[in-house]
């Protein structure tokens, strides 16, 4: 049993009983009935489109062609519909709607997402989104079409359609905040561009005043005793921030003259201390004000990196240093850290049934160790009722997707020489030990402690020894309410937790800036934007991309659509063990570029992104870069030297084009998988087969689609295109 339970948390949003989240309902093959609730976000200004989000996600809902007639929800109308999930040029609608009912109506719309352009994007789609000081390029008056957007170097477009509001306005010269729905028009396949912001009307388009910050505010130069803040303003203003320990601030600092590229050193700071920072520039009595951000000056710890993996490495591609599988001593490593602390642990893990760790838990809170302890709800975690009931136990019982799935502990991190993290990707489980395929990162550092410190006091509910359920946020309830950015003994390092942090756009940002080699280690690879990202990595010229993935065959895997787009995944899944990483290495063995490791308990799904509790790390370094890649080398030699794709013609598939019906036969003696994606990746069909095979195709929309048939060990593939 559970040692001791929480009071009870607060459900994100009440769905009906027959209702999936919308993040299910984008996970879904296209083709496919889905039910959902959510708020409507758009009127008619869009046209008969609406747009509609939950906690979780947004989607598109249009009363097409067999529709159910009269659906004309308004904004705030809390709704529940039931259709097909249909991709329109790249963006997933809802449509025919079949039935639909208004729940309640005036319920307030969800706050805007604030992204950059270059965030408008297919993470986002559907959602409300908000980008911020960005310009029009074009004067005069809005006409109905596409208008671009930009902020710096990056750009989007806005859309209006015919009799928009605000066709026959006045374009905005200078800076404006803009708000709208994250939408997509791209009439081919891949559909990995296209994207657009829908503003709803005039009210969307809030102009800044005389002077304005041009996004971001850069950190930079982390001391233990201060740093740096640099940003843009469109006319020459001052230079100035106000700052200070709590987000009253309190204090003052400016540099001199009038610029518009702005450069503040922020001096007589404590280390390993957090700062809100609220920078500003004045110029004609005018004031432009950037967003308050928490800041982390550089701590006085050593900064020791050790990275740690629980099977064997490739050490033929060391550049150096021989990275170090530890086999059947992960958990004696563990229990070795654990028996080190002093002063206080606290430990948020998605399932433990190890009792040797849960035993050395145990063995510091009798040292006087002050313990608090974190875990999801719905997993087994059966060494937890083992654990000293003087320990207490928060358990996150609202959990859609996997919940709390985080993997860390925090060690002493009011001790500059003690305090350390250790993150990664495994369980506290003799699967995860002894079984699957892990990684396991250990950081002394202060700064990095509080800041997971920080993460973990968010979902406890306070700083206290015992939980505050009543204060406990979870998933989307949280705040991006962490530093982003530390010094790690002279080694950058990125920190962000999910799901309030855009860890999605981060790495697929860190992928779009990648320029020699791209790695992956991925048990899970569902997440849309990261496909194109990947995709757009390979197209570079150049590039060397490559890959393992475990669950290929996922509702949403990206996996065959990245295949047969040329990128070289291998499926790890008839592989022992599982591959459970969620590792991305970036620039391998360059010296001009940015060598880096992208790791933690994020798999690269929308659940990762928009609902489970998930902490990433993205470390540059070339050192630890190369530890992972031995890693990597390791186990992707493992599955890409056995050769197990089958020619085309192992798979007989006929009539091509198929109109209503698809035969297929492979050719092989045993039974087959078989599986249709569609141009999207998206899995539209699956079944298994001991011979000839019939899929009905009369209700799939014309376009290409990918027949896969795995059948003893070997994968064989063909194209087919769908016609009408």
């Amino acid at each position: 049993m559970k040692q001791l339970l929480a009071g009870g948390f607060c459900l994100l949003l009440t769905h009906p009983a027959s209702s999936q989240t919308i993040q299910d309902a984008r996970n879904a093959a296209t083709g496919s009935t889905v039910t959902l609730t959510g708020t409507v976000t758009s009127g008619p200004s869009l046209g008969a489109i609406r747009y509609l989000q939950d906690a979780t996600a947004g989607i598109a809902a249009y009363p097409g062609s067999g529709s159910q007639p009269g659906f004309a929800p308004q904004p705030g109308d809390l709704i529940t519909l039931t259709g097909t999930l249909t991709n329109y040029n790249g963006l997933l609608e809802i449509t025919p709607i079949s039935s639909f009912t208004v729940n309640s109506t005036g319920n307030p719309l969800p706050s805007p997402l604030v992204v950059t352009p270059d965030g408008v994007n297919g993470a986002v789609q559907g959602r409300l989104v908000k980008v911020e000081g960005v310009y029009f390029s074009a004067t005069g008056t809005f006409t109905a079409g596409t208008w671009p957007v930009t902020a710096g170097t990056e750009v989007t477009d806005v859309y209006l359609r015919s009799g928009h509001p605000l066709v026959g306005t006045a374009i905005p010269q200078g800076p404006v905040d803009i708000t709208g729905i994250a939408s997509q028009y791209d009439p081919s396949a891949p559909y990995n561009s296209g994207f657009q912001l829908l503003p709803r009307g005039a009210a969307d388009i809030t102009p800044h005043g005389s002077i304005s910050i041009v996004p971001p505010v850069v950190q930079s130069d982390l001391l233990p005793g201060s740093f740096r803040l640099s940003w843009g303003t469109n006319l020459p203003g001052s230079t100035e921030a106000y700052y200070g320990t709590t987000p009253a601030l309190g204090a003052h600092t400016a540099g001199s003259g009038n610029n518009t590229a702005h450069d503040l050193q922020i001096t007589g700071l404590q280390p390993a201390t957090f700062y809100y920072v609220r920078p500003f520039s004045v110029a004609s009595g005018d004031t432009a004000f950037a967003p308050v951000r928490i800041h982390s000056t550089a701590s006085t710890s050593s900064g020791a990196i050790r990275v740690y993996f629980t099977k064997g490495v490739d050490t033929s591609v060391s550049s150096g240093e021989v990275a170090i599988g530890l086999f059947n001593a992960v958990d004696d490593t563990l229990i070795a850290c654990i028996n080190r602390a002093q002063a206080t642990l606290d430990v948020a893990m998605y399932n433990t049934n190890s009792d040797a760790l849960v035993f050395a838990v145990n063995n510091a809170v009798d040292r006087g160790v002050q313990v608090r302890w974190i875990a999801e709800g719905n997993t087994s975690n059966f060494s937890v009722q083992w654990l000293d009931p003087a320990v207490p136990v928060l358990f996150r019982e609202n959990s859609e997707g996997s919940g709390m799935h985080n993997k860390f502990f925090v060690i002493d991190a009011e001790d500059p020489q003690r305090a350390m993290v250790m993150s990664g990707s495994c369980n506290w489980t003799t699967q995860s030990f002894f079984e699957d395929h892990n990684n396991i990162v250990l950081i002394q550092d202060q700064a990095l402690a509080r800041c997971y410190r920080m993460e973990f006091e968010e979902m406890w509910g306070g700083s206290g020894a015992q939980p505050v359920p009543a204060l406990s946020r979870f998933g989307p309830e949280k705040t991006d309410n962490t530093p982003h950015l530390f010094n790690v003994g002279g080694v950058e390092v990125e920190s962000f937790f999910s799901p309030t942090d855009g860890v999605t756009a981060r790495i697929a940002q860190a992928i779009g800036q990648t320029d020699a080699n791209l790695f992956l280690a991925l048990y899970s690879f569902t997440e849309n934007s990261l496909g194109d990202a990947v995709l757009a990595a390979h197209q570079r010229p150049g590039m060397v991309v490559q890959g393992d993935v475990e669950d290929v065959l996922a509702t949403g895997s990206e996996f065959n659509y990245l295949v047969n787009n040329g990128v070289e995944l291998f499926s790890h899944e008839n592989e022992p063990g599982l591959l459970h990483h969620k590792y991305a290495i970036l620039d391998q063995g360059t010296l001009t570029t940015d060598p880096r490791v992208a790791t933690g308990s994020h798999n690269w799904t929308a659940s990762a992104e928009t609902v489970n509790d998930e902490n990433t790390l993205i470390i540059h370094d070339a050192r630890v870069a190369n530890l992972f890649f031995q890693e990597w080398s390791a186990r992707h030699s493992d599955v890409a030297a056995i050769g197990e794709e089958a020619p085309a013609e192992a798979l007989a598939a006929w009539p091509i084009p198929a109109d209503r019906l698809l035969h297929l036969r492979p050719s092989g003696l045993g039974p087959a998988l078989i599986t249709v994606h569609d141009a999207t990746g998206r899995e539209v069909y699956r079944m298994e087969t001991n011979g000839l095979a019939t899929i009905p195709t009369g209700d799939w929309p014309a376009g290409v689609y990918v027949v896969s048939a795995v059948q003893d060990g070997m994968r064989s593939q063909r194209t087919v295109a769908v016609v009408r």
